[in-house]
């Protein structure tokens, strides 16, 4: 008998010890999956943001060659000749400038 009472023990005792690896495997399996939907979150997140900031480049790009363009014109002679004739007033040899009278 006193073998039989050990055999039950052991047996509880195994019960016991297979309850609490499957709490603690479930345990880890809830937080992997909880770890999976947070990584999940934060990798659409900088998706998001690393489409925006495509974006950005996009738009400074333009940006920049439309300025490259500004530079070339700026120093051409006609864009100095408006100038001149719309800032300063001046007028080529043999142009009359006609500017209308402010009295009416």
């Amino acid at each position: 008998m006193a073998g039989s009472r050990g055999r039950a023990k052991y047996r509880k005792q195994s019960k016991a010890v297979i309850v609490g690896i499957l709490l603690v495997t479930l345990l880890f399996c809830g937080l992997l999956f909880y770890r999976t939907k947070a990584l999940q979150a934060r990798d659409s997140r900088y998706g998001a943001r690393e489409t925006e900031l495509q974006s950005q480049i996009e738009q400074e790009q333009k940006k920049s060659e439309e300025l490259k363009e500004r530079e070339t014109y700026v120093q051409t002679k006609k864009y100095i000749e408006e100038i001149a004739k719309s800032k300063l007033g001046l007028v080529n040899p043999g142009e009359i400038l006609l500017r209308p009278n402010e009295e009416e």
